[in-house]
């Protein structure tokens, strides 16, 4: 399965620090591409732009420049690879020249994974919610991955101005310890699970507080 690339206009030589990081705010990206005379020089990291004077050209900034890019992009598995390796959310994608063509999105490849087939393999679906403004679907796929989890898929259930839910289809890895660490990023858990220790305790928790009540009761 092939992506669109998006024909974003990159960052060249001349272009200021300040205006590359308004893009960035408005567009979302954690980073951004930098090209001259259409040969890809390399992706800058919106974060270290903040501490950059804003009048500085970013042809003066090459010490910053992170150099990631694919030429191929049919395999889902290996392009969301590169996605994570990177810790990115934009993809530039070069031709085989090393001319730039484009970058393909993050949420656009976790957006379509729903189409493919991966729902119908074996593992184990995570449901989960959280506020839209702290939403992020690169965090819920780096927190399924950072626990030794495969993502098979994901699925954009519902989106309201109370939460933002997914259903998220994983394979392997430690689901307790995924489940947990959704929790601490704020995600509400929507589903239940055996292996979930977190309602465990709640339960033991509730168990022992009615043994004590009617302790009290005698």
């Amino acid at each position: 399965m092939e992506w669109q690339i998006e024909h974003m206009i990159p960052a060249h030589g001349n272009i200021k620090a300040g205006e590359v990081l308004n893009r960035c705010l408005d567009e979302h990206l954690s980073h951004f591409p930098v090209v001259d005379t259409g040969i890809f020089r390399g992706m800058i990291r919106c974060e270290d732009l903040q501490d950059i004077n804003p009048n500085e050209p970013i042809k003066n900034l090459q010490y910053l420049f992170e150099n990631f890019f694919v030429t191929s992009y049919n395999d889902w598995t290996k392009l969301f690879s590169e996605f994570l390796t990177n810790e990115t959310n934009v993809m530039p994608v070069l031709d085989k020249n090393a001319q730039y063509t484009g970058v393909i999105f993050l949420e656009d490849i976790l957006l379509d994974l729903s189409e493919i087939q991966a729902f119908t393999q074996e593992g184990i679906l995570i449901r989960v919610q959280k506020e839209p403004e702290d939403f992020s679907f690169f965090q819920a796929a780096q927190i399924v991955e950072t626990n030794g989890g495969k993502l098979l898929g994901i699925l954009l259930i519902e989106e309201t101005h109370e939460g933002i839910t997914i259903e998220l289809k994983v394979k392997g890895g430690d689901i307790n310890q995924i489940l947990q660490s959704f929790r601490r990023y704020d995600y509400k858990i929507l589903s239940q699970h055996k292996e979930d220790r977190h309602l465990q305790e709640l339960k033991e928790h509730a168990d022992f507080l009615n043994k004590y009540l009617e302790l009290g009761e005698d």
